[in-house]
Formats: structure tokens, sequence, C-alpha cells
């Protein structure tokens, strides 16, 4: 267990990140001392994956979770729940808030349009967790000390009228993601092969997105483009979607492995 100033020297590299790990060891601590739920902002994939590697050094691990509304969502909180509370508690008692916007039937409206029109109402992205487009109109997830003003406020998208209710966590719409199944074979299990066989891409594009940390494995951003790659990992490429390794293993005559994979389309 590491102490708040040698959590913050090891994993901060500027000053946001301090900020930011400074912020959630703090409400760490007053879970721990005063025995109430705690919670950060919702947290990007990166700043999700630095307060992972805080917790895990605090020895925090057993009363934190990562919740965003939902399994699997990309965007959610930390939660810190004192010893009397078990993690499903935690869950139900996340002051998370779903607001359902329902646009007109005719209209087209995309996950883009949805973000630009709540950040012109001048609130801050880490106030809104994730937009979950569909054919009605977007489920949205918002911190429950920012709904009502949402509430209050949104009423357009991309210029186009849309009308906005608040609903029970538990009839979240998440769209069901078509997935397609694919294989391929690759020289080595690392990470840049593996990513550019699963989303089409060429190796050295593969490369750069993963230096530039727009690559994430099993929802953590791994900057190393030699990193082995495993049955049962997910990948995610920003900009180009998600993947499950299926299989893995087995060489053909020319050595090279196979891969199996389904990817969200």
């Amino acid at each position: 267990m590491k102490t708040k100033h040698e959590i913050l020297a090891a994993l901060a590299h500027t000053a946001e990140e301090r900020l930011l790990l400074a912020g959630l060891l703090d409400q760490e601590q007053i879970c721990t001392t005063r025995s109430y739920m705690t919670r950060t902002r919702f947290l990007s994939m990166a700043e999700r994956a630095l307060c992972t590697d805080a917790v895990r050094l605090a020895g925090a691990g057993g009363h934190a979770l990562f919740w965003g509304g939902y399994e699997d969502a990309e965007r959610g909180v930390y939660l810190f729940y004192p010893d009397y509370m078990e993690e499903e508690d935690a869950r139900a008692a996340a002051p998370l808030a779903l607001l359902r916007a329902r646009k007109c039937k005719g209209d087209t409206l995309t996950h883009r349009d949805y973000l630009g029109a709540l950040m012109g109402l001048q609130i801050d992205r880490s106030v809104i967790g994730d937009i979950l487009v569909h054919e009605d109109g977007a489920d949205i997830l918002v911190l429950e000390e920012m709904a009502e003003f949402i509430l209050l406020h949104f009423a357009k998208a991309g210029r186009k009228q849309i009308s906005l209710t608040r609903e029970a966590l538990s009839d979240l719409r998440v769209p069901v993601a078509e997935e397609k199944e694919g294989s391929g074979s690759v020289a080595s299990p690392r990470l840049d092969s593996v990513a550019a066989l699963v989303f089409g891409l060429p190796r050295k594009t593969a490369q750069e997105r993963i230096e530039k940390g727009l690559v994430y494995l099993n929802n953590m951003p791994c900057l190393k483009p030699e990193r082995q790659v495993q049955e049962g990992d997910r990948l995610t490429v920003r900009g180009a979607g998600r993947a499950r390794i299926t299989a893995f293993g087995g060489t053909s005559r020319k050595g090279r492995i196979f891969v199996g994979f389904v990817k969200n389309t």
C-alpha cells in the first residue's frame, strides 16, 4: 500500500493527472474515514486506467467500483463504498440519472449532435456519461446533480427539436451491437499485429494509434505495440470499434499464428 504522495509521484506526469488522482484519493479517504459512499466525476477510458492504477497502489480495490450505469460502459465514475455495503448496493445507490431524448420520427441525429448540444449548455464533459443512440433518440447518462438543469435547458440537438424525460436506470436502452466474426493469421501475438488484422489497418497505422494512446487492451490504454495478446482479450481502437479475441494459437507451416475474433459493427 502506497501513500498519496508516493502514488502521485509514481503516476502523475502532468498537472491535470495530479489533480485527477489527488481528487480520487481524497474521495477514497473520505469514504474510509466517514463511512459513506463517495465518487469521482465521469472518467474517460484513459482516466479510468490511470485511476485504476492509483486504486491498486492505494490498496483500495476491495471497496472501489468503476460504474457507468451498465456493463461495458465506456465512461463511468469510480465509486468508493463503506464496509457495510456490497458491490450491488453501491451500483444501485450510484448518483447517476438516465435522461431519454426523443426526436421526431423523420430526423436523424448522431452521438455528435447530442454531445455538441449538451456542451453548448456550457456544462463540463465530466458530468455526462455514455450517450446511447437508438432509433427513437438517445439515452443519456448524467450525474444526478446535473439532471434537473439538463432537463430544463436541453431542447435541441443538431438544430432539431427533442423532448427530454427522466427514466429509471433499470429502463436504460443499451443498443445491441451487431457482431461480425472473423479470423486470420499473424506473424506474432504482438498488439500491433493483432489490431492491424482485426480492424483492417496497415501495421504501421496500428503502431501509430497505439503510441498515441488510441488503442485499449481490456479497457486499459496500451502504449506498447509489442504487448502480447491472448485469447479472451478485448481490443478497442478509437474510431474503428471494439473486438474480442475468441481463439488464439496454433501455427501454420509458415509459423503464423491463427486468430479468431468477434468485432462489433
